[in-house]
């Protein structure tokens, strides 16, 4: 195995451990402490601590399938996508930034699918809300550490297709 690959192998492997364990640990966290209890408030509001169960995708996109449909599309697909995307990581030529960022998206996707397959609903656990009242279209849907993970890599992949694109 040369150098740089066991580089890159070794820098997506620590990602995707902190990441994920992060993700679950506080999943684990929200359904002891958060579950059948009222919203936690933070800055006035703006930032709150629910629990949710999502049965869709982002912002609960396929939520209205029926559970065996959800199995197949978020589980076994996405994950199926997981792991060609882990192959593409290692086998591509991709920079050091590129590497983090879909690092990144893996361990979120990877941190739900986690929940998809270990819950009998086949629902991710969310938990956190922002609501930034001076600004009407600053609110999330309810959300967890892996959608922050996956919205943190694909901005990092924009910012760097920017830069890319601005050199030429």
């Amino acid at each position: 195995m040369n150098k740089i690959f066991s580089k890159k192998i070794l820098s997506v492997l620590s990602i995707l451990t902190v990441l994920v364990l992060a993700d679950q640990w506080t999943k684990h966290l929200a359904v002891k402490h958060l579950k059948n209890s009222a919203p936690i408030n933070h800055l006035d509001g703006m930032f709150q601590l629910l629990y949710a169960e999502n049965p869709g995708a982002f912002l609960g996109m396929g939520g209205d399938m029926s559970p065996a449909t959800r199995f197949v599309v978020f589980g076994l697909f996405v994950a199926i996508g997981l792991a060609v995307m882990f192959w593409s990581i290692m086998k591509n030529k991709v920079s050091q930034t590129e590497t983090i960022a879909y690092s990144f998206i893996l361990a979120g996707g990877i941190g739900n699918v986690i929940d998809r397959l270990t819950h009998l609903n086949g629902h991710v656990i969310d938990f956190m809300f922002i609501d930034l009242k001076f600004a009407p279209l600053a609110r999330t849907g309810v959300f967890n550490v892996a959608d922050m993970a996956i919205v943190v890599g694909v901005l990092m992949l924009l910012f760097q297709s920017r830069k890319v694109s601005q050199k030429d």
